[in-house]
């Protein structure tokens, strides 16, 4: 890491349990002070939850946050998400599996229940625009409202999570690089940047620039698959940035992203790119 930009190489990282919630691990990738509120992050869940989430979910656990953004990648394992399309009726429970998207947007219903715990163990990639949405964090007492599991729910509820696995979505064309493919998993919001998937082929030598963001770091890549080389422009000169599966790269308002007449992949890769596209053009 230097003051420019954070290089993690997440296969190498130690992982650290949460001494809140015994049983849960992390790897934090971008704290709250270099996000401006939210994090980035990997959790890695036990089969069958942990003992506090059991005890919290024995007769089902629902919530929803008032408004924060809470977005995740299933990086392996499994996990049962339950949400409400009708909140006066029942929930449905979906098992989200190694690339599905779930996205909680402020105000919408969601929970779990002890049975449906994972059955071999979770680990997400996980970031939000701000904090209070784990149940442990000091402003959890004015984000994340419990709901009873059944019953009425607050009038203010007025949203439902967006969940699908994103192998089901078809890749299109990149709008700026030739031979790219892209695939949109939620669109830019006012504040909030948009998350797209690309797909960039073996031997490709498009180039590349991606300016610097402005303000706290909105813009990062985590390689899902394959092997990606790209140039670090920051105060203290161009350093390389190589990327391996599952590396994590993420860029601050002195530094820039671009590669210019190299190879950036020797074998192909796809990265899940936060705020950009990997072009020229603007970024999202």
């Amino acid at each position: 890491m230097t003051h420019d930009y954070v290089l993690i190489d997440t296969d190498s990282m130690p992982t650290e349990e949460d001494p809140r919630n015994p049983g849960k691990k992390t790897q934090l990738l971008l704290s709250r002070e270099e996000t401006g509120g939210g994090v980035v992050r990997i959790s890695y869940w036990p089969a069958g939850f942990t003992e506090k989430i059991r005890q919290m979910a024995t007769n089902g656990h629902r919530h929803y946050h008032r408004s924060v953004n809470e977005r995740h990648y299933v990086l392996g394992g499994d996990w049962t998400a339950l949400y409400w399309p009708d909140p006066a009726g029942g929930p449905v429970p979906t098992r989200l599996t190694r690339h599905h998207y779930l996205e909680n947007p402020p105000k919408a219903l969601h929970g779990i229940n002890r049975d449906m715990g994972p059955d071999t163990g979770t680990k997400f990639l996980v970031w939000t625009s701000g904090p209070g949405t784990d149940v442990y964090e000091p402003e959890a007492a004015t984000e994340s409202f419990d709901v009873e599991f059944e019953g009425e729910v607050p009038s203010e509820v007025n949203s439902v999570p967006i969940l699908f696995n994103a192998q089901d979505l078809p890749w299109l064309p990149h709008p700026q690089q030739s031979g790219w493919l892209v695939k949109e998993l939620s669109p830019a919001q006012e504040t909030l940047p948009g998350v797209t998937m690309v797909n960039i082929p073996a031997g490709s030598r498009a180039s590349i620039h991606v300016p610097s963001p402005e303000g706290d770091v909105k813009r990062w890549l985590f390689l899902i698959s394959g092997d990606l080389s790209l140039e670090v422009r920051g105060r203290d000169g161009t350093v390389p940035a190589t990327l391996r599966e599952n590396a994590f790269l993420a860029w601050r308002d002195r530094a820039e992203i671009g590669s210019e007449d190299r190879i950036l992949s020797d074998g192909g890769c796809v990265a899940i790119c936060i705020g950009h596209t990997l072009s020229t053009a603007q970024t999202t």
